[in-house]
């Protein structure tokens, strides 16, 4: 990113990992035995890394904000988003450092992970300093992907950043204590866009429904967003009805980083002005093709895919106005 504002700039900020990823197993292992198979694959990681991939094949010039280590392992990982377009100028590399690792282990019917944060230890100081906020504030929009252990100080971040002219969004993920969180529900207010998925948007809003929950977070000048996996979305802007629209029909192989894979689709349509279920619709192809592959970003569309499965869809009505 250059030293003067571009609007037209995605910035992506949060925890990188590099997923390591076993699938389709038939069971899982017992302690002290061993399972072979040839089911694996390795995969950039973390949700701000996969939306910025997402967002870039479409065309949108994109950054990653985050802290690196030195290993060869995080050589090979820069290397990946180097391939997709993906800046990582502002990000730091930290020394005698590793990137954070997650182990993904699953059958058809459940999964494990395990994490080792890695060099993520040090994320929060770096998007918090003078220096990093003062270079994210030139972009268009910053995209927030992780759980801050400290709500006001993201959310003073959050507000100087509007403040110099660029919309900000964020993907919480799962935080089981966010819903009873005064820092939390402080930070949602200062929001452009609000992205949930529906268990989450559930439990933070102590709602029984996707709509419950929309109602539960919408004020006059957010956008909040509910994803429902292979069902679709639901969203409201500004406080309006909601929109639905439905998902893609994908045999999904697995869905590791889906739904960051949706908020790039959205991110980059909606920062292009596109009405909301336009947006959700983006959204929805990104993360739907995603699940194709193992790995949030092994089968990401191209900007010519992309186009292909939007032309198709042009033709179905997926679009569902809620009464409000």
């Amino acid at each position: 990113m250059t030293n003067s504002a571009d609007a037209e700039v995605l910035v992506c900020a949060g925890e990188f990992f590099t997923d390591l990823i076993f699938f389709d197993l038939d069971e899982l292992p017992s302690l002290g035995q061993e399972t072979k198979t040839d089911n694996f694959a390795t995969s950039l990681g973390g949700g701000a890394a996969i939306t910025a991939v997402a967002a870039a094949l479409l065309g949108r010039s994109t950054e990653l904000v985050t802290v690196w280590g030195d290993s060869s392992l995080d050589a090979e990982a820069r290397g990946r988003l180097d391939k997709a377009g993906v800046s990582w100028s502002g990000s730091r590399i930290e020394p005698n450092e590793v990137s954070g690792l997650s182990v993904a282990v699953s059958t058809r019917a459940d999964r494990y992970f395990l994490t080792h944060p890695g060099a993520n230890h040090a994320v929060e100081r770096h998007l918090l300093s003078a220096e990093t906020l003062g270079r994210v504030s030139l972009a268009g929009h910053v995209h927030f992907a992780l759980t801050p252990s400290r709500w006001k100080s993201f959310r003073d971040a959050v507000k100087q950043i509007r403040k110099n002219g660029a919309t900000v969004s964020w993907d919480l993920g799962w935080d089981p204590d966010a819903g009873t969180s005064r820092g939390f529900r402080d930070l949602c207010l200062e929001l452009d866009v609000l992205f949930l998925n529906e268990m989450e948007a559930c439990k933070y809003a102590g709602a029984s429904s996707a709509q419950d929950a929309l109602e539960h977070f919408n004020h006059p000048h957010n956008t909040v967003v509910i994803k429902q996996g292979a069902a679709g979305a639901i969203a409201s802007r500004s406080a309006n009805a909601p929109v639905r629209v439905r998902g893609l029909d994908i045999e999904a192989v697995e869905t590791t980083g889906a739904g960051d894979a949706f908020d790039g689709g959205f991110l980059h349509a909606w920062m292009a002005g596109h009405e909301l279920d336009e947006a959700l619709r983006w959204g929805n192809i990104c993360g739907g093709l995603s699940t194709r592959l193992p790995g949030g970003v092994q089968s990401l569309p191209d900007r010519e895919e992309f186009d292909q499965r939007l032309d198709w869809l042009a033709g179905e009505e997926t679009t569902e106005r809620q009464p409000g």
